[in-house]
């Protein structure tokens, strides 16, 4: 394994060039470039808690910074960041930076042999960040990749849980927030929530069903450092203090709520 001591100021300078090609005054923009340095942020945090060497605490930071690359060509093919309507960002990400191909001409995107030397790390690179939002790691993935995969899959849940504070989810989903206050939860999300697993997606029916994927995504944690880190910041208790104006979700949002902080316990004590 030969990975160049990675030069983060670079990185971010890269980054910021890559970016400045998009307009950083549109809310959705500035909200994915904040997301970024959030994510390696968190990651370098989970990777030094894991006592990984400093090569591999820097890749895992540098994980966070790659990984959402696609999401500023996604908002400007699609006006929007639903992938459902529009394209895997996690694929387009990985298109980007290792299919290499041109935007509009223009061969901006950041390359990784800038910061690693060795193949056999472009692809635990590609593979984490084309993974990032699946429901479920494959489990052909080697020990190696599974671990970068898993890092960068942790550090991007937990920062989602604090944009779903911090952004108004009328923005985030492209639905009134009339809607969130009235709707029921589906029964199949609030089975899948109850059963401490991570929502699928193809059980979303309602607007509301929206704001529990996100609080189930604790549940898809895998290190006892990301469950201390949802728990310090803080983000998860406000999201399940949501007002429904709906008891039927009220009492639901309860049970859930009570439900993961049992699991968030568990995790951090080493009972699950």
């Amino acid at each position: 394994m030969t990975i160049n001591k990675i030069d983060r100021n670079k990185v971010e300078s890269v980054f910021a060039e890559y970016t400045a090609a998009y307009n950083a005054e549109d809310v959705k923009i500035k909200l994915k470039i904040d997301h970024t340095y959030r994510v390696a942020a968190i990651a370098d945090k989970i990777a030094k808690s894991l006592k990984l060497n400093d090569e591999d605490v820097d890749l895992a930071w540098l994980l966070g910074m790659l990984h959402d690359i696609g999401r500023f060509e996604q908002l400007r093919r699609y006006n929007t960041f639903i992938d459902s309507v529009s394209v895997n960002h996690a694929m387009l990400s990985a298109d980007i930076l290792f299919i290499h191909k041109d935007i509009d001409d223009k061969d901006s995107a950041p390359m990784i042999r800038e910061f690693i030397d060795d193949i056999g790390e472009d692809i635990v690179i590609e593979k984490a960040i084309r993974l990032h939002n699946v429901f479920k790691l494959p489990e052909t993935l080697s020990e190696r990749e599974e671990l970068f995969a898993n890092i960068l899959r942790d550090a991007d849940k937990i920062d989602i849980l604090k944009v779903n504070c911090d952004i108004p989810m009328e923005e985030i989903y492209d639905r009134p927030l009339e809607d969130f206050k009235k709707d029921f939860i589906s029964p199949l999300v609030y089975e899948d929530a109850m059963g401490s697993g991570n929502v699928d997606r193809r059980h979303v029916e309602t607007a509301v069903d929206s704001l529990v994927t996100k609080i189930s995504f604790v549940y898809g944690l895998v290190f006892q450092e990301s469950f201390r880190e949802v728990m310090r910041q803080g983000y998860l208790e406000q999201m399940l203090e949501f007002e429904s104006e709906n008891p039927d979700t009220q009492e639901k949002l309860h049970n859930i709520g009570c439900n993961v902080r049992k699991y968030i316990e568990d995790k951090i004590e080493g009972k699950r």
